[in-house]
């Protein structure tokens, strides 16, 4: 689940008030590069009795050479105080924060209307790419026909605007990252990488040479690209897929919705995991520990 503290639009607050109102009984906060919403998160979940698993989705440095392009790595269970972790994700954040500023720069030497003011307002927390689309599209109606057609052209791997950060995690430091915080790291949505050209071969990669130690197999892939409008059965289909290859590697199986609110067509808890699975997740992480604030 992704919440205003990076490019969700409900808060950490009503995102628990929804599971709540769904029936959704425990969710994972991940937000993309930082752990702003977890506390408060943790919070009203103690308070509504939904179970709340500290997380967090990292953003990887591209190694094409290794079919490991625009990766995204979850970390479960992660002690979200720990200094040493909160100093990386300033550092990725500060980053981020600045090759948003050097894409809008390049939308608006295209003659793209996209005041850089007006996407960090929208931010709320971590800007992302979803924020300078909404403003791209809000203010220039007539400039794209679609949000997909903006990435494709600007905002995605190989697009006009696509600017390389200062400093990023490669896939087997973020890795030790989570690790090194107490968290399970889960290679997240392996079938939505456009720019992966063999995504069983990646995984596997990214267990042998990055040390992965799951894989979220549910999904709902007919929301996202490359992907987009698949049928019911192709998205059983792709789930199988990816589950007979985590059984295959020896990989822990996770599952998620990826919800981001109104910023994408995705209902709470569309994809995940039954609570036996959670339950099975769970039972095998490296020594959980309670920790302040945690569930755990």
């Amino acid at each position: 689940m992704h919440t205003t503290a990076s490019d969700g639009t409900l808060t950490p607050t009503e995102v628990i008030e929804l599971a709540v109102a769904e029936g959704v009984q425990v969710i994972g906060i991940a937000d993309h590069d930082t752990v702003g919403g977890v506390a408060e998160a943790l919070a009203a979940g103690a308070r509504l009795g939904v179970e709340v698993v500290p997380a967090v989705e990292l953003s990887i440095q591209n190694r094409i050479e290794k079919d490991f392009v625009e990766l995204h790595l979850l970390g479960y269970g992660i002690d979200y105080t720990n200094p040493d972790f909160v100093a990386v994700l300033d550092r990725v954040v500060q980053a981020r924060i600045e090759q948003k500023i050097a894409q809008i720069k390049v939308l608006q030497r295209d003659g793209i209307d996209v005041p850089v003011e007006e996407v960090f307002a929208l931010a709320r927390g971590v800007p992302g790419r979803p924020h300078i689309a909404q403003v791209v599209l809000a203010r220039n109606p007539d400039r794209f026909p679609s949000k997909a057609a903006l990435f494709r052209e600007y905002l995605a791997e190989g697009g006009k605007a696509y600017v390389p950060r200062r400093f990023s995690l490669r896939l087997a430091e973020a890795v030790d990252l989570v690790v090194q915080a107490g968290g399970v790291p889960v290679l997240a949505h392996p079938g939505a990488y456009p720019g992966v050209s063999d995504p069983a071969a990646m995984v596997r990669r990214a267990r042998d040479e990055a040390g992965i130690r799951g894989l979220e197999v549910a999904y709902p892939y007919d929301k996202n690209r490359p992907h987009y409008g698949a049928s019911p059965q192709q998205v059983a289909a792709l789930i199988s897929q990816f589950a007979d290859l985590a059984d295959s590697l020896g990989l822990l199986k996770t599952g998620g919705s990826d919800f981001h609110g109104a910023g994408k067509n995705i209902a709470l808890g569309e994809q995940g995991l039954t609570l036996e699975e959670f339950a099975c997740f769970k039972s095998q992480w490296p020594n959980p520990k309670p920790q302040s604030g945690s569930v755990f």
